[in-house]
């Protein structure tokens, strides 16, 4: 009897001997000065306390499970690259934008040339609100792709249309150019939104030129430089194919004059209502536009990134 137990006994020791080390793997913490300022951010510039992204209760579920496999394979597989990548991207979906910052800086100190990480740590720096950090990082991500030749991947999660594939390249130039918003480099919205719709060779190009248009709209005003900004949306197409990005075409659509301020208030998402906010900015109706503001950062989590870049300068 005893011979029958022992490798049952040995089994489940070991067992447990993996699983422990599997927990410590995953909830090991980088001691980086960046990722200690990263977990110190509790609340928004403007002072609005972080909170748990509500997704519903079949979408947590789901994402959950999503993370859940990932930290399987993160833990299985800990000195792979794209263990860092899958896994931090999915802390990122869950609105948990410190963790995954920790997770690609452990991944950039096994792996110090991945553009890769170092787009996927600047990307949620950003959203973090530690601006200067993440284009630093974007920019050398850019550095590190600059003589690669990338295939498309899939980013992120797929839509509606069930369709993401992208490549680091547009998307290092789109989120150089988006970052840039917040430090008002705005020469660098207008050149780098050019740079990622050039580099852009998949079938999603309306998606890519209402996107890229619209920061280019809000970078020109910004530079003073309005009726170029009005001609440019105006001269895009209605009607365009679009895949994904609805909300940046229902967007483009309001700032050409196609869709009325009072038809596009009624179903205006986060972005839409920041566009609406920078039209009261740009035509001086500042406390119209604070309001808004106020309300965007208010109704998201972790606030709305390019509302409060506003607030602090209202």
């Amino acid at each position: 009897m005893r011979t029958l137990l022992l490798p049952l006994v040995i089994g489940g020791l070991m067992a447990s001997a993996v699983s422990t080390q599997a927990q410590d793997i995953l909830e090991k913490k980088s001691d980086d000065p960046l990722v200690q300022a990263a977990y110190a951010k509790t609340a928004t510039p403007s002072g609005v306390p972080y909170r748990e992204k509500d997704m519903g209760a079949n979408s947590e579920d789901w994402f959950k499970g999503d993370l859940e496999v990932a930290n399987i394979v993160f833990a299985s597989s800990p000195l792979e690259e794209s263990s860092y990548s899958w896994r931090g991207r999915r802390e990122g979906f869950m609105g948990n934008y410190a963790k995954a910052v920790d997770i690609f800086t452990q991944g950039l100190e096994l792996f110090p040339e991945s553009y890769a990480l170092y787009r996927y740590r600047g990307f949620h720096l950003v959203r973090n609100y530690q601006f200067e950090e993440g284009l630093i990082d974007l920019r050398r991500a850019e550095e590190l792709i600059k003589n690669v030749d990338v295939s498309p991947v899939q980013e992120g999660i797929p839509g509606k249309s069930n369709y993401s594939p992208s490549t680091f390249k547009r998307n290092i130039y789109f989120f150089i150019a988006e970052s840039s918003m917040a430090t008002g480099d705005y020469d660098t919205v207008i050149e780098y939104m050019d740079k990622a719709y050039d580099a852009n060779q998949l079938r999603d190009k309306d998606d890519f030129l209402v996107s890229t248009a619209f920061y280019k709209y809000m970078a020109m005003r910004k530079l003073g430089r309005h009726d170029e900004a009005i001609e440019m949306v105006k001269a895009i197409p209605n009607g365009l194919d679009i895949i994904d990005n609805h909300s940046y075409y229902d967007a483009i659509m309001y700032l050409k004059g196609r869709t009325s301020r009072e038809r596009f208030e009624g179903r205006a998402d986060s972005l839409g209502r920041y566009a609406m906010a920078m039209v009261d900015l740009f035509e001086d109706n500042s406390n119209d536009a604070k309001e808004k503001f106020t309300q965007v950062t208010n109704d998201n989590p972790k606030g709305y990134w390019l509302a409060e870049v506003r607030l602090s300068k209202l």
